[in-house]
């Protein structure tokens, strides 16, 4: 595991602090810029992206409490990723207000060409990585009433051709959402978010001016899709917004409603 701490620009005591996993990159690097831009101090954890990672810290102006590499599908990893964000010698004195379960697996392919093994790595870091980071930083969040924010998306409830076990996983983490929510409770809340389309899959399908972009496209009533700094805002709601609980705020320009039939 690579470490590197940033030097914070406000003492522990006087801001809160966040851990965002996969925030090297993407979706996670918004929340990431979201929260430094709110006052939060940030942990960006990374697997592959070590020096996208790098980068954001060194953009943050002393906002990031340092980058964490860490294979998520590894015990080992997620304990010592648990150990260095509540080190009460660390840069935050073992202080945090905010976990935000970014990473995540998009992996597609038919169910019948699949194996167990399969299912089993997306299941570990959809929803067995968050549950676990949870659990672990469970007594850190509490001292703080913080909370914890999964990202999920619309496969939760909607399923999708080629991506069985990516459903599955987010269904699952939507009900750890819903359910730890309420055994958390009082001290911690867990919420979600789930984005829309915000970024296009690495898919020539789906490419600009293509006709599965197109067809996407047509099923948003408000005619785009978003970007990841939508996604960021409603996780600084919910980290801020302290009477929510157990709730996910759907953030897909009205996709999951679609656009009605006419009478």
């Amino acid at each position: 595991m690579d470490t590197r701490a940033a030097a914070p620009l406000r003492p522990p005591t006087d801001s809160p602090c966040a851990l965002v996993t996969g925030g090297g990159i993407r979706v996670g690097a918004a929340i990431v810029r979201a929260l430094a831009d709110a006052g939060y101090r940030v942990w960006i954890h990374y697997n592959r992206s070590e020096a996208p990672a790098a980068r954001l810290a060194d953009s943050l102006a002393g906002a990031a409490l340092g980058t964490i590499g860490a294979d998520l599908t590894d015990d080992a990893a997620r304990r010592r990723l648990i150990d260095t964000v509540v080190d009460p010698k660390g840069p935050a004195a073992g202080r945090l207000d905010l976990l935000v379960n970014s990473a995540a697996s998009f992996e597609s392919g038919a169910f019948l060409a699949r194996s167990d093994d399969d299912l089993l790595r997306v299941l570990t870091i959809n929803l067995l990585a968050p549950l676990s980071l949870i659990r672990g930083l469970a007594p850190a969040l509490a001292a703080t009433e913080g909370s914890a924010v999964n990202i999920l998306d619309l496969a939760a409830t909607q399923p999708w051709r080629g991506y069985a076990d990516h459903c599955v996983s987010k269904a699952a983490l939507a009900m750890a959402t819903r359910a730890l929510a309420g055994e958390l409770a009082p001290m911690i809340r867990v919420n979600g978010v789930a984005p829309g389309t915000v970024l296009w899959p690495d898919d020539e399908r789906f490419g600009p001016g293509s006709e599965g972009r197109e067809r996407v496209l047509q099923g948003i009533p408000l005619g785009r899709a978003g970007e990841p700094e939508d996604v960021a805002r409603a996780v600084l709601y919910l980290a801020r917004e302290r009477f929510i609980t157990g709730h996910s705020i759907v953030v897909d320009g009205g996709r999951a409603v679609g656009r009605g039939a006419c009478p």
